[in-house]
């Protein structure tokens, strides 16, 4: 059975959601920022098509809290069991759907044929399931819990302790249920343990029992004869006394991620007749290769029709293929999108298998290299600094992450995450003219695109704003971060004299160059050229380096660079905390150069 569409309305944090779901998809990993109703969706398909009938529905589970507009739901499933087709169950209820998710009122050739379940909830809070068919609102056919049962969803619960024990709501009960019949197993199992616990009960605890008998008495509670400990066999039907145990340790003691793995495990077990599994938070818990192994377990899960589950986790999107994600956006009013992709999108799966955190992000920062990875990690911590002082939300609390790309791809990267509705900040050189262009064009469909002026890449931008002291302090800097400070001295000479700088110099104090007549924009540009050519900086910790450099230079203010700092600082956290869909980028932050 396929889940071929999903929509809704009005439900949670969505005012409206049409997800149209691949033909043949089996496993789909829903990922997004923070509050883009990743779980919510989860939900949404939870409560339609589970065979639960009691549901919990408050107001607040209308969207802005609005009961005049009922809560509706939909799921359409397609390659249906015969037990389902059945004229005495929803067989004379089909809909048509065609493969780009179209619904039709009755399907024939062209289409697969499929039913559509409907939840909706009005402000009575009385859910009604019923089978939907466009342009046939009548008669209206009820779409009950033995029909649902049969459709077999099911949500892995989150409560794990509960299911590590007996009772008759946990997994271990439904299970023991299905196959020997909860209720004689359990009674007998606690009547053995009530006779075991009275017969084990220690000299000290019996003491200390007929204590408390005696002030019974005394405050005239009544006549107790025989008061002593025992196993409450009352609380059986809610938590449950029997657990599982690990030798003479029970698994509830055991770490999040063994219980968590322990409670998906039993209650995959009392669900085995059901096909659609859906798991929230799959990372919850686990180290990275637990988590790696359970991905691969559900994906080769061969009596799962189809298993949705929801992520935050980098380690997660490493481990599935492009086919496998189902981007999911939400704007400022309730709309929310889901993007699934083809698994021939090769663009896309380069940039999720390079840097899955920035499908993770609101708002994606692309820098080209690890020099400029590292500047612009040392710059936010600045900014974060200051919106700390100013009780402003932090950057990751905005949603932003910085995201080093990989030289010229990380344009096509930009341009790739925002099709996909992201919002994209680019920080390149100038030094590339085809960049450039590539760039420009970007900006104007809405990335904010920040670039160095006339030519320059980062350490030419750097050495812009530096003075002659400054310039040495820079050099220095590079010298103490290498791998050999002792013997570097020369060969950083070697690399400013292959830049340009006279055979005749034997210094790295830049003050001395300008004294035998070197003119500071030239020192400027042997330094840079040299810093960039031999990759003085071309580790994260060192582009840090480098960025608390400038920020101190005594003229940074004044600068073209301090300028573009603060464009980049506009676009990665001010912009951000002010943004939402059809939004234009201020002209500062288009890319354009003050050349």
């Amino acid at each position: 059975m396929d889940v071929r569409r999903v929509d809704i309305a009005h439900f949670r944090g969505i005012e409206r959601l049409s997800w149209r779901i691949p033909k043949g998809t089996h496993f789909q990993a829903l990922i997004g920022p923070g509050d883009s109703a990743k779980s919510t969706i989860l939900s949404a398909i939870d409560m339609t098509l589970s065979d639960r009938w009691n549901l919990s529905i408050t107001d607040t589970d209308f969207y802005q809290c609005n009961i005049e507009e009922p809560i509706s739901i939909r799921v359409a499933l397609c390659d249906l069991p015969a037990a389902i087709r059945r004229h005495d169950v929803l067989g004379m209820s089909l809909a048509g759907i065609d493969d780009a998710g179209e619904l039709y009122e009755d399907p024939d050739d062209d289409h697969d044929s499929c039913v559509v379940v409907a939840l909706t909830i009005d402000k009575s809070l009385e859910p009604a399931w019923t089978a939907y068919r466009p342009s046939k609102p009548e008669p209206i056919v009820t779409v009950t819990a033995a029909a649902r049962r049969l459709i077999g969803a099911y949500k892995i619960d989150e409560r794990v302790d509960n299911h590590l024990r007996w009772s008759r709501t946990s997994a271990l009960g439904r299970l023991t249920e299905a196959k020997h019949g909860t209720n004689e197993l359990l009674l007998n199992a606690g009547r053995e343990a009530r006779t075991a616990v009275f017969a084990a009960i220690p000299p000290e605890l019996s003491d200390l029992v007929e204590t408390v008998q005696q002030r019974l008495h005394a405050l005239g509670s009544g006549e107790f004869k025989d008061l002593k400990p025992g196993l409450d066999q009352s609380l059986s039907s809610s938590t449950g006394n029997l657990a599982l145990y690990e030798d003479v340790i029970p698994l509830t003691n055991y770490g999040l991620g063994s219980r968590r793995l322990a409670g998906v495990a039993v209650q995959q077990l009392a669900n085995a007749d059901k096909g659609i599994l859906l798991i929230d938070e799959i990372e919850y818990g686990l180290e990275p290769h637990r988590l790696v192994n359970l991905l691969t377990c559900i994906k080769d899960h061969t009596a799962l029709s189809l298993a949705l589950v929801t992520t935050h986790s980098p380690t997660a999107l490493r481990n599935v293929d492009v086919g496998d994600l189902a981007i999911v956006r939400r704007d400022s009013h309730g709309n929310v999108t889901v993007h699934s992709f083809a698994p021939e999108h090769t663009e896309l799966q380069k940039v999720l298998r390079s840097s899955p955190e920035a499908f993770l992000a609101r708002r994606v920062v692309l820098v080209e290299g690890a020099t400029e990875y590292g500047f612009t990690l040392e710059l936010l911590d600045g900014w974060n600094r200051e919106l700390a002082a100013a009780a402003e939300p932090s950057s990751g609390a905005l949603g932003v992450e910085v995201v080093q790309g990989s030289g010229n791809a990380t344009i096509e990267w930009a341009r790739v995450l925002a099709d996909l509705g992201y919002e994209v900040v680019l920080l390149i050189d100038s030094d590339v003219e085809k960049d450039c262009v590539a760039a420009d064009l970007l900006a104007s469909q809405g990335v904010a695109v920040v670039r160095w002026k006339d030519l320059f890449h980062l350490e030419r931008a750097v050495t812009d704003a530096l003075n002659g002291a400054e310039l040495t302090a820079l050099i220095e800097k590079a010298i103490e971060l290498s791998d050999d400070p002792s013997s570097s001295r020369n060969n950083y000479l070697v690399h400013l004299k292959k830049c340009g700088l006279s055979e005749g110099i034997t210094t790295l104090a830049v003050n001395d160059w300008i004294e035998l007549g070197v003119d500071l924009d030239a020192a400027r540009n042997y330094v840079a050229d040299a810093a960039h050519k031999s990759g003085w900086f071309k580790q994260v910790h060192k582009g840090r380096e480098l960025a608390t450099l400038v920020l101190a230079a005594d003229g940074y203010a004044s600068t073209d660079t301090a300028t573009k700092v603060r464009s980049l600082r506009e676009a990665v956290v001010a912009a951000a905390r002010h943004s939402s869909p059809g939004v234009t980028v201020p002209d500062e932050l288009s890319g354009k150069t003050n050349e």
